[in-house]
């Protein structure tokens, strides 16, 4: 049961929307189907953080001289690159998606109008030194290219936001009211988060967790994975052409790897892809729940009012309180909006998380 429990709370959306719709009397998805789904996205997301070390490795096993004796001491340094960067690498990333799945995973608490049920979500100690594990955070694809920041400011600011809106969380008993505050007030930093400061409808997005997969993990370290390859069995034909000319089942022994190589590859970057695409859905849902809930009217939604209004999401308390303030009942109507919504985004959703499977 324990077991059963620990993955339901992986739930990264479809929890969520299920919970929605049954705040307003409606059937839920079954948890058999609910789980499955959660499972395979919260899987995508640790795969990929692992995977930086490991694509990093694989290339290592396309370096060096093809049939040469300094072969191996010729991967030696590559190998001890990799050993040294991407397993911190692959943590601090780890980590950061985490932060965007508990996030949600705090929405479906909120919208069950509970606090902490069971077992509790956990928070390891990374999560306190959040800011600066993701601000020094640094990547190269190689030992020859010179580091760069994988985050900007502004996306450990949105990440620092999120995670005190978590902790703060377990403080105070929110209640179901409190969802529409959570929308409103987080938006921004999820946006952020996921997409990058100043991220445009249909255009490749300027940063956040998208930006980074693509950049660090696809077009980044799959990448030089993939030039390797190449490049290592272009250089092994040319060495022993005549030999295998004169030998094609040996040539075929060699296209073989070849392509096998190559398309492990192609399937980590098809997996990659297809992950970044629901961020970018998960990105879309949240701001049209944010536009639904806005649509009420009741909440100004600039300047210091707003501030004011949400400032206990993210302001800490130090003992377990119940959340009373600025609560707010949900209107049918706008939960019959919402859940138009939620349907909406379902319709695309659902395919790309088939796909992971």
């Amino acid at each position: 049961m324990k077991q059963k429990s620990s993955k339901l709370k992986q739930s990264v959306i479809l929890i969520t929307f299920g919970l929605l719709i049954s705040s307003c009397g409606r059937d839920i998805p079954s948890l058999e189907e609910v789980d499955q789904a959660s499972e395979n996205l919260n899987a995508a997301a640790v795969d990929i953080s692992r995977d930086m070390y490991g694509s990093c490795i694989r290339a290592t096993k396309f370096f060096g001289t093809p049939a040469s004796p300094t072969m191996f001491s010729e991967r030696e340094p590559e190998e001890k690159f990799c050993d040294e960067n991407y397993p911190q690498i692959s943590s601090v990333m780890g980590n950061a998606n985490k932060v965007l799945i508990n996030y949600m995973n705090v929405l479906v608490l909120i919208a069950r109008g509970e606090s902490e049920k069971g077992e509790p979500i956990s928070f390891d100690e990374s999560y306190k030194n959040l800011g600066d594990s993701l601000a020094n955070l640094k990547f190269s694809s190689s030992r020859i290219a010179a580091p760069q920041a994988v985050f900007k400011q502004e996306e450990v600011q949105a990440g620092v936001a999120i995670a005190k809106f978590l902790t703060n969380f377990f403080t105070k008993e929110m209640r179901r009211n409190n969802l529409k505050k959570a929308v409103l007030c987080t938006d921004s930093d999820i946006q952020a988060y996921i997409k990058g400061k100043g991220a445009v409808e249909g255009q490749p997005e300027p940063g956040g967790l998208i930006a980074i997969a693509n950049k660090v993990y696809v077009d980044g370290l799959l990448v030089e994975e993939e030039i390797s390859i190449r490049t290592y069995f272009s250089e092994s034909i040319a060495l022993l052409g005549d030999d295998l000319r004169k030998n094609p089942l040996e040539f075929m022994t060699v296209e073989e790897k070849y392509n096998n190589a190559m398309d492990l590859v192609r399937d980590r970057k098809q997996k990659a892809q297809i992950y970044t695409e629901i961020l970018r859905n998960l990105a879309s849902l949240h701001a049209s729940l944010k536009k639904e809930f806005a649509k009420d009217g009741d909440i100004p939604l600039t300047d210091e009012k707003f501030d004011n209004y949400c400032q206990d999401l993210f302001k800490p308390s130090e003992t377990k309180t119940v959340d009373k303030k600025e609560s707010q009942e949900i209107k049918v109507e706008t939960m019959q909006r919402v859940q138009a919504t939620i349907a909406k985004h379902m319709k695309v959703i659902q395919p790309l998380l088939q796909k992971l499977q």
